[in-house]
């Protein structure tokens, strides 16, 4: 088994809306074609959509906001897991009221 902390994760970079923190990257990853980081939302409005060749999940840790995938729009909160199929726009806004949105992300083959 392989364990990773908040120690393990890699220098922070912006992502659309929030700062992102790789935990594990193809090089590091524990299966071929898979990676995982930490997203901490700053902004209250959607961000220019992602798309990704591949399948995204997600698991919302604290907080609570907005996802969006495709045209559909759900609430999410602590304890919420979604994913965007590979080809799919998605996006996540914070909730205002709320202080932080912290969500952890992985991509995993199609």
């Amino acid at each position: 088994m392989k364990y990773f902390s908040k120690a393990d994760m890699n220098a922070p970079k912006p992502a659309p809306g929030a700062t992102n923190y790789p935990i594990f990257l193809d090089g590091t990853a524990p299966c071929e074609g898979c990676n995982a980081s930490v997203n901490f939302y700053e902004c209250e409005e959607y961000p220019v959509p992602g798309v990704h060749e591949d399948n995204e999940g997600f698991y919302v840790v604290k907080g609570s906001g907005w996802a969006k995938v495709a045209q559909e729009e759900c609430p999410i909160e602590a304890g919420t897991f979604f994913y965007a199929p590979a080809g799919v726009p998605h996006a996540i806004r914070k909730n205002p009221d709320c202080p932080e949105l912290e969500v952890v992300l992985f991509h995993f083959p199609k």
